[in-house]
């Protein structure tokens, strides 16, 4: 059940991290600041998680845009963690409240 619920999580906090980094990406892309989607996708994902890409760079007038998503990821990435945490310490203590009801 554990891993079960875990992997739920973990799923459905990745899967909103990429409608986030779409929604960033989408932005670029309305101020063109990008050429393309694939491209503003890509720098999207590599500013949220600061690891930044060679080939996706933007123009010296939206950098501060970019420095901003950077830090919205590292927000998130910490939200993220916490709430992982928190899951964890729930399923955790459901899971030992059940081992004690089936040694009873």
């Amino acid at each position: 059940m554990f891993s079960i619920v875990m992997a739920a999580a973990a799923a459905a906090v990745t899967a909103l991290h990429g409608v986030e980094a779409s929604a960033w990406a989408e932005a670029y892309r309305l101020l063109d600041a990008l050429p393309d989607y694939s491209s503003a996708m890509l720098f999207s994902l590599g500013a949220m998680t600061s690891h930044g890409h060679a080939n996706a760079a933007l123009a010296d007038r939206w950098q501060l845009m970019g420095a901003l998503e950077a830090l919205n990821g590292l927000l998130l990435f910490g939200l993220t963690t916490a709430y992982l945490f928190a899951v964890i310490q729930d399923v955790w203590r459901l899971g030992r409240h059940d081992d004690k009801r089936d040694s009873f």
